[in-house]
């Protein structure tokens, strides 16, 4: 990004020079062009219509000339033609009306465009129009017919003095400015490149403390996976098991976990307080205080491990003096190996329970840290799922729900997601999981990730149907 921006500052800075030149040649033509109509208007009123054809002549290169400054295939010839009108058109008009007496030395008006010619242009061209310039002035004050008298006093005719006073004087003043410039010029290139290099180095180090930011996130990100559930621990609880997960950066806080404890396993989705590094830190923090919760609490139910592991939370945080409010959403699985029976506990997180064709949510409460505490964590609701053949479970965090679409900034919702999965209900689980991947990612397009995002779709193992699902099999069969 820092590189772009580089280059659009250096576009700019070109755009800049190329619009002051124009607004020099601009003002250039119409002063020098206001002139020319003066002196047209002038010799018109006296009579001398062939001296007007001169400014007159000025008048429509220049009108031609700033017409197609503009474009950028005729500008360079359009600049360069008015200005040798402007060098050339003044001695015209002098010699034409008689000399310098009668022209008032007119041709001094030649000095304007050399003056943008030596400024604006480069390299041989530069020196090419004061060379034209100088030898035009001391030819033409040289040879002037009103100025052959020679002073008394000194013996020297004036046209010779004074064609060597201009000829001598403006080389001397225009080497002196031309020299000016290029110690100008030399001095803007080495303050640039002065400029260069420390941007480019800045940018090395920018890039390079970039590269090595990304590559410890990348780090942190694999330690982090590394927390995840091993897939072969779980077939005992899992027919199949197909997960979409989309951290918002390298690492985040949405977070699998799963354990078994003698009789129950439980299989727990969290989704922490914020994303990247923030994030990632509340899910080890989670990943321990489930650990714990779990292994010293012995056969919990899904609600009282929500119950204890916000608790557990809440005091490592010490919200009652800090008043952190941070915490970590939740949606439990308890498989109790004993009566073969599956719970749930939802608290933030989303449960849906797919069976067959039909569609059920499961109500989870307010993942506000700020509210579940004291005797609200007593309002939790355990629900019983009845595991059948066709039963698919989904777990989602809420930044599924909370993407916002490309198009019209709307949020994707639960009743979206329900929709997408009840529309692929027939289709296997590991489809219907892309079925959901392909709209997703359709429907959020190239707009920024608002969180993570984690769906689960899990398909108990034929060990967890219950005993009336079996024997209505065993009465089929």
């Amino acid at each position: 990004m820092q590189f772009v921006r580089s280059i659009q500052t250096s576009q700019e800075i070109v755009s800049l020079r190329l619009s002051n030149e124009r607004r020099i040649f601009r003002f250039m033509g119409l002063a020098m062009g206001a002139c020319a109509g003066a002196w047209m208007l002038w010799c018109t009123a006296k009579g001398y219509h062939q001296a007007a054809l001169i400014p007159a002549s000025y008048l429509v290169i220049t009108c031609i000339c700033l017409g197609s400054m503009d474009h950028p295939s005729t500008r360079r010839w359009s600049r360069r033609c008015l200005l040798i009108a402007g060098l050339l058109l003044p001695f015209a008009f002098q010699y034409i009306l008689g000399g310098a007496a009668p022209s008032g030395m007119v041709m001094l008006w030649s000095l304007p465009t050399l003056v943008v010619s030596v400024n604006l242009q480069s390299g041989i061209l530069r020196y090419a129009y004061l060379v034209l310039t100088g030898l035009l002035l001391t030819a033409f004050t040289l040879w002037d017919p009103a100025l052959n008298e020679p002073w008394a006093y000194l013996g020297i005719a004036p046209n010779v003095l004074l064609a060597f006073n201009l000829g001598s004087s403006m080389l001397t003043n225009f080497i002196l400015a031309d020299r000016m410039l290029f110690a100008q010029r030399r001095l803007r290139k080495h303050v640039f490149a002065i400029q260069k290099e420390e941007q480019e180095r800045f940018l090395n180090t920018l890039e390079e403390r970039n590269r090595d930011m990304q590559q410890s996130l990348d780090y942190a990100g694999r330690i982090q996976m590394a927390l995840w559930p091993d897939r072969a621990r779980l077939s005992g609880l899992f027919r199949e098991l197909h997960v979409h997960y989309d951290p918002k950066e390298a690492v985040g806080g949405d977070l699998m976990w799963h354990a078994r404890v003698e009789d129950r396993s439980y299989f727990i989705v969290l989704d922490c307080t914020g994303h990247g590094v923030p994030g990632s830190l509340m899910s080890m923090l989670m990943h321990g205080l489930l650990n714990e919760v779990v292994h010293t609490g012995r056969n919990l139910s899904a609600v009282e491990v929500v119950r204890r592991t916000q608790q557990l939370l809440s005091d490592r945080l010490d919200r009652d003096r800090t008043g952190n409010t941070d915490g970590a959403e939740m949606a439990v699985l308890c498989f109790d190996h004993g009566r073969r029976l599956v719970s749930c506990c939802a608290y933030g997180c989303g449960i849906l329970v797919q069976e067959g064709s039909e569609l059920v949510h499961l109500r989870s409460h307010s993942g506000n840290a700020a509210v579940l505490v004291g005797a609200r964590l007593n309002e939790l609701n355990e629900h019983i799922i009845r595991i059948g053949s066709d039963t698919r479970i989904f777990m989602y965090t809420d930044g599924v729900a909370d993407q916002f679409c490309a198009e019209d900034r709307h949020k994707f919702t639960r009743a979206r997601l329900e929709r997408t999965l009840h529309e692929s209900s027939e289709m296997a689980p590991d489809a219907q999981m892309t079925h959901f991947q392909q709209v997703f990612s359709t429907w959020r397009g190239e707009t920024p990730m608002v969180d993570d995002t984690l769906l689960v779709s899990i398909v108990p193992a034929a060990c967890w149907h219950s005993l009336e699902e079996e024997d209505l099999q065993s009465d089929a069969a």
